[in-house]
């Protein structure tokens, strides 16, 4: 009897587990189905999810390299393309999530029943956060935040969708967003909470640059007991950079050395004690410490840091010569670190800058273009300020080498001769002092690599390979680009151009080599021979290397003296107008007027001269040469302008009524109302002086004088035209309706036409459009006999699967030439999605490996629209590389 009551309860316990098991309702709000739904999300499905973000987490802090160059952020940030190498992992955790919530979310009533969903739909938002999709991210914690005021994760939500917005600096949204949840965070009994809030706060107000609040908000931060190891070391050494950045030196030094005693990752570790340094009062003493750093064999990659420290504290004791030397040094053993290369190349840049040595300072701010991150502080500003004095170089550099090789082209043989020794002693001197200046300044890694090698040595019994040493690389580096320059990464590069001719010679036709001898542009040695272009000298301490661009005759002197004249004027305007320098702006164009009187940039100089004294206040100069122009060119728009401040105003006023004049008369015109538009024609042509309305009304004129009076009439005034207005699109027109009317007469076939008036449209010359809205397209270029084709398209989907599982693409392939096949992975909703692909594709060391080691592979983002253009036009594809690199790259 026992055992059958025993059976009964067994049997309705299974009944009562299979019932919860496969009917269990997320409708009916009773304790069981909240703890049923509840148990089984929190530690089967939300515990599966966590678990791969904290996996994710721990991969990117590895892989993150903060720049100490500037403030750091309170928490850590990957670029884009580190974090999607986690995508498996950020996608496992929203897949998990999304599966909790489908499954097991009780939203009864606008209220969620089942205590772990709002847990999970935290996480989602912090996956898509991660991930750095933060619009998706903002969605998610705004969903949390709008329908889970009930949920505990609520007053998260508001700190990690500030976060998000800071992430996209919409500083304005997230303290909004903080500030609505102040009072729930003070409320709040998680104290995990208040310190995110105070964290993404203080970052919020670093961002700002209120670093007074920023400290305020940092130090109630530390005061939390239960914060990682890590986390709170961090905190440390923000706090001490915002305090540096405000000058409070004692109390940054004081969070440096609480940084520095938990024992943090060497790279702060080392910072800090630079940090430190700067902080000093003494400025000798840190200087003493700083040059015992190079003496560590961790510090062989940081030489750049060292040396910019000491740069900083020669600044302090406004010592710049020291500085500019210790910069130098700092720039040329920067190997891997962009950000403090762009630094320290800057921080020279802008000494020469604000000496005015402005040929100096553009080199250096050649080299910040050439490692400045996008994301960089100012970078438009910089990146201007460089395109300018580049150009003002290239004109600098054209005055100055143009007037040394006119000199030498007017010394007799004996005095070139000499003049040339001179040079090449010169040049000898500067090469001397620049190796014994870079001597000096490698004294300090000597030893340190002498001691590396040493124990390398002692490890495996024989000298360590050359290139494991940085110094030697970079000593290495320097002794290469002394003997053959800069040279681009490209095979054979160091083979003459004259030798692969004489190397290949049997293989070139006669017409071949022909050719080639016959578009060479030659030069002549003092002995009036010529000497190939393709067989230039390149050796300084070569007499031939300083002749070979002397201008010996006539044409060529005067070809030289009319690019010094346009490079003088061009340099007085960079100077004047993009760099506030009306000093040196007057010296050019006085040079011109000195050395060029009679030049036809004269008036234009004159008129510069006279504008530019006017605003120095220097008015007998200015009127000076108010007088010139009034006296020697009372014909030129410069003497209307000084008589007329309105001038221009009048002549833009004047087109504007010919413009409308014109719509007028075309439009009479269209309407067949010829007598109309013949007299209309006749007024505007003795009326307004615009040459191209002029030319298109004195075309109308001559075909309503064919519609009146007959072909004669219409001849005669077409002839006119061609004769009043050639070379133009009017010109054209008038001739071949002129020979259609020619053909008719003879009797031969001519196509109808009706006459137009010919309008011009303004035309962009690129053939490519840039939307970074628009659906955009990943294309690969790639010729099979380079690679498998079917091989690489499983590789891409393979590619997909891992980091892009939640995304559907569609993958297709064909033969745009003979062998040259285009994959397309299609589609991404706009540019910033698809150079997220992009640049993952290009850095991953598995799928994308061998397609990576093919030089001839081209790997493009396209928009839909170019697309279309790139697949039609054969021609224009070649186009395409520069456009993707201006636009896309940059």
């Amino acid at each position: 009897m026992r055992n059958s009551k025993i059976s009964i309860y067994f049997v309705a316990i299974l009944a009562m587990m299979f019932v919860c098991l496969f009917s269990c309702s997320t409708k009916k709000n009773t304790f069981f189905y909240r703890t049923y739904h509840g148990t089984t999300a929190r530690f089967n499905i939300y515990f599966n999810g966590n678990e791969s973000y904290k996996e994710g987490m721990a991969a990117i802090e590895l892989a993150n390299k903060d720049n100490y160059t500037a403030i750091l952020p309170v928490y850590p940030q990957v670029d884009k393309t580190e974090a999607l190498k986690q995508a498996p992992k950020w996608d496992r955790t929203i897949e998990k999530c999304s599966k909790a919530i489908k499954k097991h979310s009780m939203l009864i009533k606008g209220v969620e029943r089942c205590k772990p969903i709002d847990d999970a739909y935290l996480l989602l938002g912090k996956a898509y956060f991660q991930r750095q999709d933060y619009a998706d991210a903002i969605g998610v914690f705004n969903y949390v935040i709008n329908t889970h005021t009930n949920g505990n994760v609520w007053p998260d939500a508001f700190t990690w969708k500030a976060q998000s917005y800071l992430r996209t600096d919409r500083i304005v949204e997230a303290e909004e967003c903080l500030e609505e949840s102040r009072q729930s965070i003070a409320n709040s009994k998680n104290d995990n909470y208040k310190q995110h809030w105070e964290a993404v706060f203080a970052q919020l107000l670093i961002q700002q640059k209120d670093y007074d609040q920023a400290t305020i908000y940092l130090s109630e931060l530390l005061k939390h007991k239960h914060m990682t190891k890590d986390f709170k070391t961090r905190v440390y050494f923000v706090l001490a950079q915002v305090q540096q950045a405000l000058e409070q030196k004692e109390d940054a030094s004081k969070n440096y050395l609480a940084a520095l005693k938990r024992n943090p990752i060497y790279e702060m570790e080392f910072n800090a004690t630079l940090n430190l340094a700067l902080c000093s009062e003494d400025t000798d003493i840190p200087r003493d410490k700083l040059k015992r750093l190079f003496k560590d064999e961790r510090n062989e990659t940081f030489k750049d840091q060292i040396f910019y420290t000491l740069a900083k504290l020669d600044m302090i004791d406004k010592d710049t010569a020291a500085a500019i030397n210790n910069l130098e040094a700092s720039v040329f053993w920067s190997i891997d670190n962009k950000h403090q290369k762009t630094v320290s190349a800057l921080d020279l840049a802008e000494i020469y800058f604000t000496k005015e040595q402005y040929v100096a300072s553009e080199k250096y701010y050649d080299t910040v273009l050439n490692n400045i991150p996008n994301n960089f502080p100012n970078y438009a500003g910089i990146k201007n300020r460089a395109v300018i004095l580049k150009e003002l170089v290239t004109n600098l550099n054209i005055i100055s080498s143009h007037d040394s090789l006119l000199l030498m082209a007017a010394m007799s043989e004996s005095e070139r001769n000499k003049y040339i020794e001179t040079l090449i002693l010169n040049y000898t001197e500067r090469e001397k002092e620049r190796l014994e200046d870079e001597e000096e300044k490698s004294k300090l890694m000597e030893s340190s690599s002498k001691k590396q090698s040493s124990a390398n040595s002692n490890k495996s019994g024989k000298t360590s390979w050359v290139f494991a040493d940085p110094t030697k690389t970079r000593l290495g580096m320097q002794d290469f680009r002394k003997q053959w320059g800069s040279r681009p990464l490209e095979d054979y590069w160091f083979v003459n151009s004259i030798n692969v001719v004489s190397m290949f010679g049997d293989d070139l036709t006669a017409d071949d080599t022909q050719s080639d001898e016959d578009n060479n542009d030659d030069t002549l040695t003092d002995k009036g021979q010529q000497t190939p272009k393709s067989a230039r000298y390149t050796n300084p301490l070569d007499k031939n290397y300083y002749l070979q661009d002397v201008p010996f005759s006539e044409d060529k002197q005067q070809q030289f003296h009319k690019e010094i004249a346009d490079a003088l004027y061009a340099a007085g305007f960079i100077y004047d107008d993009d760099l506030n320098d009306k000093d040196n702006a007057v010296i050019q164009w006085e040079t011109i007027l000195k050395r060029y009187p009679d030049h036809k940039l004269a008036a234009p100089c004159c008129f510069q001269l006279y504008k530019s004294y006017e605003a120095m206040k220097n008015m007998e100069k200015s009127n000076y040469y108010k007088q010139i122009i009034l006296n020697k060119y009372p014909e030129t728009d410069y003497a209307r302008i000084i008589q007329n401040p309105d001038y221009y105003k009048d002549i833009e006023a004047q087109k504007e009524e010919a413009n409308q004049f014109y719509a007028l008369l075309y439009d009479t015109f269209v309407k067949e109302h010829y007598a109309t538009s013949l007299a209309m024609s006749n007024e505007g042509l003795s009326k307004y002086s615009s040459s191209s309305i002029n030319a298109k009304m004195a075309y109308i004129r001559a075909i309503s004088m064919g519609k009146i009076y007959g072909n004669d009439s219409l001849k005669v005034g077409l002839k006119k035209v061609i004769a009043t207005y050639p070379a133009t699109a009017i010109d054209t027109a008038a001739t071949e309706l002129l020979a259609a009317i020619t053909r008719m007469e003879k009797g031969e076939p001519v196509q109808q036409t009706q006459p137009q008036p010919i309008i011009q449209k303004t035309e962009t010359n690129s053939k490519f459009k840039y939307n970074e809205k628009d659906f955009h397209f990943v294309i690969i270029l790639v010729d099979i006999q380079d690679i498998k084709i079917d091989q690489l398209k499983n590789d891409i989907v393979d590619f997909n699967k891992d980091y892009f599982r939640r995304d559907k693409f569609d993958i297709s392939n064909f033969y745009i030439d003979n062998t040259l096949q285009m994959i397309t992975i299609s589609k991404f909703e706009n540019k910033n999605k698809a150079m997220d692909y992009y640049r993952l594709a290009k850095n991953d060391p598995k799928y994308f490996a061998n397609l990576n080691k093919i030089h001839r592979a081209k790997v493009y983002v396209i928009s839909d629209a170019n697309y279309t253009t790139f697949f039609k036009n054969k021609n224009v594809r070649g186009d395409y590389e520069a456009f993707f690199q201006e636009n896309y790259l940059k």
